[in-house]
Order: structure tokens, then C-alpha cells, then sequence
């Protein structure tokens, strides 16, 4: 559950390559700090081994086998440690062999992360960060190098606890000649994009074969993932990921609300899933930069609250000696996951609520957050195979749907089961019928919410529909779209005087039509008026399992059940980011007090306490919902949910 990733990536003008590592202090670092894997370097960006190898290239200013005394010194604690090999980015092997570069289907230019080289810098002009060219995994010649790397690996250490491949997953398609002369050998094009893609799948798939498959000939049920490949987008990779560790740094990209929603997607595939985080206050090989060890807690608590294990990345220093106060954050936040972890492993969130991904990541993310502010559980589904346990499924913007998904979808609210459909995810046979977009850029909804009685801005455009269903919100359309040649003011077109002869919000017997893409709209803007008109329209439509009075809106809410031990773990986070500079991060942690939760549930509740410290919490059970109010907290508690 515990686990630490140490970059190590390390120019050749930096001397004395771990010269200060002590391998007794190495072990009992981690081992203070509550660590129970540590992810330890073989080969780094710059394309050195920090092993003596045949292979490749040993680091310069390194003279000892610092790899496998990593991994002699975790081991001899009981600390696992897998081994990571870079495979996207390897500047030895870029300079070496230009033959290797990934080249940019649109442009055929090489692919460079961050500075692109022209050949005429001067070498002391500042390069920007994460400044890499990018290497093919389809060219043969590269394969075999890392497959040989990987052997060597295999041979000279135990490989048991797993290999993690980085920077596997770049764009998707690629224009080099090993690309483009493979593709003709397959009877494909490589002037088109379509054929290109496929290419670069198949290509991706026979290399994470490949690779697991030597991996595998030395130790058979080594781990082995291939990082880049847990995108919920990109479903060919999956099969073949041994776990899935997702790489959601909430400080640099993504933000609080991201990671969720990820971790509910890849739980579906029954391999364990890690939520990676990491100890810098902003991105990846911050030297000096750090986050308070209440935020690591916080999203400790928040990636265990999901049912996920937990990733916390840091960057060794070129000396080897590891970081006292990078530590002392660590092992702070690992202490309380150590006390609390047991009432996460083996559970499933408890949930009558599904969100269908659309694999449209704008909309699919815009849906979890509006989930996530109204403080519900909710599983995500790809499909109608499991209708039946949910009361009510969230279709959002750009489903597409299956004739057997449309039957199985009509059977569901013939059952009583609720549909809440937006934009796109319609068809005729739920009782409305689409007849064509909006042909504006954007419009407005009128539908009083609190003191917002006129039109607002929805963000978007609606989908024009017919349907015999109550309306329950109108379209206000622009005058015209803002153009070249027709636009007024600063922003958009203000609206006419008179609604549109279409509806913003339909609902039918068991079907809530949203016309416009709200939830992408809503991932977008972050407008209060549109979040207030979507929590307000299906907070009266669907029976909510849980529901909360004095949480704030930046609070989440996590419910999960272990149908072994038979309780129920819910989990309350509280803590709001706040942008400083060009950073997400959480400065604050203010005590909540009178919290109440409500939980919709037909089991008889035995008892209600409060994690690690045992201490009772009151409740009381009627009309089929169990109450609870909770005691004051700062950050995280959790409450399980004792029955019989």
C-alpha cells in the first residue's frame, strides 16, 4: 500500500555518483518512513546505468554497482523493490542514433519534449524543463537493444517484484523510416493517419509483449508496467499492464479531482491499482521544492479512500544520500495510512450510482467533479452488462451506444431505473428524438436557480430535440455567433428577447435530458450558476444514497463496502486548493464541526466507529437511511459501518 519512487535521472557533469550512499541508512530511511516498496533506478533519461553493464553505458562518474546495492539494502528489511528502466527517453541513445527518433506524424520533425534543439544554441542558453527527445519502441533495431538491457537486468538481479517501463506511450502515431517501411510490410499507408494509429497500436502491443515475456522467462509473475499506458482512452494497452499506476500529480496537472474517477475506471480490470502522487511542491525532479506534509497526508488519505495503493515520488540526490525532510513528509503521511490502510484493502464502492464513460475526457471529468461536489459514490461502466445493481445511470455528453446498449438501456427504465442523458447520449427509443446541434457557438438556459432568474450562459450550444416531455428549463439562443464579420462587445453575443422553440432540460418518466453538454461546459468554466442548475436538476430526479448538511463543496465523500468482514468504510476528506503562483495545492486544513451524513442502505447497522482510535460514533437508523453526525476532524476521517 505504501510504496516510494526515486527518480534518478543524473548528467554526466554532476561527480561523485553516489558517494555518500550508505546502504544501512538507504534501508532504515524507508523503513522509518513506513515505506513497503521503493521503486529503485537501472537506467535514467540521460541514458545511463547505475549498474556495471555490457549493454549500455554506465554512468562516468559512478564506480560502484549502486542498483543492486538498493536492492540488496531494501530487501534485507522486507522492503520489495522494482527496478525502472527508461524506454521513451534515453539522450545517449537519441545522439547516438538518430535512426531511433520518434518522428511527428503531422510535421516528420523529431519529437522533443520542452526545448527544441535547432543546432545553432549557444550551450549556456537556458533549456526548459523536462527537455528530452523522444525514441520509436517500434523500430527493430531499438527493440532489441532494450531487450537485451532487459535481460542483462534479469540476469544479474531478481526481477520478482516487477519492472516498470517509463515513457512507453508518446502521441499516437509515428513517421520514422523503421515506422513507415513496417507499415508498407503490412500493407498500409503511411501517408494516412488512420493506418498510422493502427500501426503505432499493434506496434505498442507486440513491444509490451515482447518485454513482458523476457521479464516473464526469468521470474513468471513479475509485475511489469508500461507507463503512459493507463489512459482510460487508450483500452488496447490494458490487457497487458501487469498493475496500473496512475500518474495524476494534483499540484502540477490535473488538480484534486482527477485522480478519482481513473482509480474507478482501472479497478474494474481486477489488478491492483496505484495512485502516484509526489513529495514536490509542484512537478517531477524538484530538487529543494516541497509540499506540507499535510497535503501529503491528504492526498495519501484521498488515493486510499478510493481503494487504491499509494505511489509517493521523489528525486535521489546525485550523492545518494536520501533526503532527511523529504522523509520526515513521507513518513508522516505514511504513518496514518499505515494505521488506517486495513479498512481499505478488499472493498468496492457501495453505490447505486454509475457514471458511463463517454471517452470524451473533457465531459467524462466535468461528470466526476459535479459527483464529487455533490458528495456522491458513484461506479464508473463502459458498458449495459451490469445494469441491474445501479437506480440510476449518468450518460454525459458523447456516449456512444450499442444496439444491445440501447435495448439493455430501455429495459432499465422500463424496470424504474433513472437515466440522466446529456447532449449527444440520446436516442429515439428513450422517447426523444435529435434532431440536429445548435448551429451557435453558444446560448443561454433559463431555469431559476436560487436568485438567477434571467437566462445564464450555458457554455456551450444545445442539441435541438423533439419530445413529449415536461420541460423543465428553456434555450435562449444569440442574436449570432461571434465572427469576423458579426460580433458585439467584448465576449459573446447577448441573447434574443424570446425563448428558443427547443428545451435546455427534459424529463420524461424515468429520463433527464440535458440538451447541452453540461458537463463538459462545466469542466470548462467552473460557473456556479450551471453546477447549482445541474446538481439542483438531478438532485430532485434521482434519490440520492448519501447526502450531506455542513460539508463544504470542497469536501468528498467516499464510500466503500468489505462484503467479508462486513462493514461499510466511509471516508470524509476536507481540505480546499487554492492556485498561488502556477500551482494547485492545499495551504489550509480548517476543522469541520456538525457534520451530518445520511446513507440510503437496507442493511441494519451494529455499530458506527471512528479509524484507528476506536471511539463510538452515534447513529441512528429510520426510513431506510442510517444518520450519522460526525465528530469534528481536520483533513480525513473515517467511520466504518459495522452490520450484520
Amino acid at each position: 500500500m505504501r510504496c516510494v519512487s526515486i527518480d534518478f535521472h543524473t548528467s554526466h557533469l554532476i561527480p561523485g555518483i553516489g558517494s555518500q550512499f550508505d546502504k544501512q541508512k538507504f534501508a532504515e530511511t524507508f523503513q522509518s518512513a513506513h515505506a513497503q516498496q521503493v521503486l529503485v533506478f537501472a537506467k535514467c533519461h540521460h541514458g545511463y546505468t547505475y549498474y556495471p553493464t555490457t549493454i549500455g553505458t554506465m554512468h562516468p562518474n559512478l564506480n560502484f554497482d549502486l542498483l543492486g546495492n538498493q536492492l540488496d539494502a531494501l530487501r534485507s528489511v522486507g522492503i520489495k523493490a522494482p527496478i525502472y528502466i527508461t524506454a521513451g527517453w534515453s539522450k545517449l541513445d537519441a545522439d547516438a542514433h538518430a535512426d531511433w527518433l520518434h518522428m511527428r506524424y503531422e510535421t516528420k520533425e523529431p519529437l522533443y519534449i520542452g526545448s527544441v534543439p535547432t543546432g545553432k544554441e549557444n550551450p549556456e542558453d537556458p533549456i526548459k524543463d523536462c527537455s528530452w527527445a523522444t525514441l520509436c519502441l517500434a523500430n527493430p533495431d531499438y527493440l532489441d537493444y532494450m531487450e537485451s538491457l532487459t535481460r542483462e537486468i534479469c540476469e544479474r538481479y531478481d526481477v520478482s517484484d516487477g519492472i516498470f517501463y517509463d515513457i512507453c506511450f508518446f502521441k499516437d502515431a509515428c513517421a520514422c523510416e523503421s515506422c513507415k517501411k513496417g507499415m508498407l510490410a503490412k500493407g498500409l499507408d503511411p501517408e494516412n493517419y488512420e493506418d498510422a494509429k493502427k500501426y503505432y497500436s499493434e506496434k505498442r502491443i507486440e513491444t509490451m509483449k515482447r518485454l513482458t515475456g523476457v521479464v516473464h522467462e526469468y521470474k513468471k509473475d513479475a509485475p511489469v508496467f508500461y507507463n503512459g499506458g493507463a489512459d482510460m482512452n487508450r483500452t488496447e494497452y490494458h490487457p497487458y499492464q501487469g498493475h496500473f499506476i496512475l500518474e495524476d500529480l494534483p499540484t502540477a496537472w490535473g488538480g484534486y479531482d482527477l485522480m478519482p474517477v481513473r482509480a474507478k475506471f482501472f479497478e474494474q480490470y481486477g489488478k491492483t491499482v496505484y495512485g502516484m502522487t509526489a513529495k514536490f511542491h509542484h512537478n517531477w525532479g524538484e530538487f529543494g521544492g516541497f509540499k506540507s506534509k499535510e497535503a501529503l497526508k491528504y492526498e495519501c488519505a484521498d488515493i486510499l479512500s478510493v481503494g487504491a495503493s499509494i505511489y509517493v515520488g521523489d528525486h535521489m540526490h546525485p550523492s545518494g544520500a536520501l533526503d532527511e525532510s523529504t522523509y520526515a513528509v513521507i513518513g508522516y503521511a505514511f504513518d496514518y495510512v499505515e494505521k488506517i490502510e486495513k479498512y481499505s484493502e478488499n472493498t468496492k464502492a457501495y453505490t447505486d450510482l454509475a457514471l458511463w464513460l463517454s471517452h470524451d475526457k473533457l465531459s467524462d471529468i466535468g461528470a466526476s467533479k459535479l459527483l464529487q461536489v455533490m458528495h456522491l459514490e458513484y461506479d464508473v461502466i463502459e458498458s449495459s452488462d451490469n445494469l441491474s445493481k445501479y437506480a440510476c445511470v449518468i450518460l454525459p455528453d458523447n456516449v456512444r451506444f450499442t444496439k444491445k446498449d440501447e435495448t439493455a438501456l430501455v429495459d432499465f427504465a422500463a424496470r424504474g431505473g433513472k437515466i440522466i442523458a446529456s447532449y449527444n447520449s440520446i436516442f429515439d427509443a428513450l422517447g426523444i428524438k435529435k434532431l440536429t446541434p445548435s448551429p451557435f457557438d453558444q446560448d443561454y438556459i433559463r431555469c431559476p436557480v436560487e436568485e438567477y432568474k434571467t437566462p445564464f450562459l450555458a457554455y456551450s450550444s444545445a442539441y435541438q430535440t423533439e419530445s413529449d416531455g415536461e420541460a423543465l428549463a428553456e434555450v435562449y439562443e444569440p442574436y449570432f455567433s461571434r465572427t469576423f464579420g458579426h460580433y458585439s462587445g467584448h465576449k459573446n453575443t447577448p441573447y434574443k428577447t424570446a425563448p428558443a422553440s427547443y428545451p435546455a432540460l427534459i424529463k420524461k418518466v424515468n429520463l433527464l435530458y440535458f440538451a447541452h453538454p453540461v458537463f463538459k461546459a462545466y469542466n470548462q468554466s467552473g460557473n456556479y450558476v450551471l453546477e447549482r442548475y445541474a446538481i439542483r436538476a438531478i438532485s430532485e430526479f434521482y434519490d440520492k444514497m448519501i447526502e450531506t448538511e455542513e460539508l463544504p463543496s470542497c469536501g468528498r465523500v467516499r464510500l466503500r463496502e468489505n462484503k467479508e468482514e462486513k462493514f461499510l468504510a466511509l471516508h470524509v476528506l476536507y481540505a480546499p486548493p487554492v492556485n498561488r503562483g502556477n500551482v494547485c495545492l492545499l495551504p489550509d486544513f480548517p476543522k469541520l464541526h456538525d457534520v451530518k451524513v445520511s446513507i440510503k442502505t437496507e442493511k441494519t447497522i451494529q455499530s458506527a466507529t471512528l479509524r484507528p482510535d476506536g471511539t463510538q460514533v452515534p447513529f441512528y437508523q429510520e426510513n431506510g437511511r442510517v444518520i450519522l453526525s460526525l465528530p469534528p476532524f481536520r483533513l480525513h476521517t473515517l467511520i466504518t459501518l459495522e452490520y450484520r
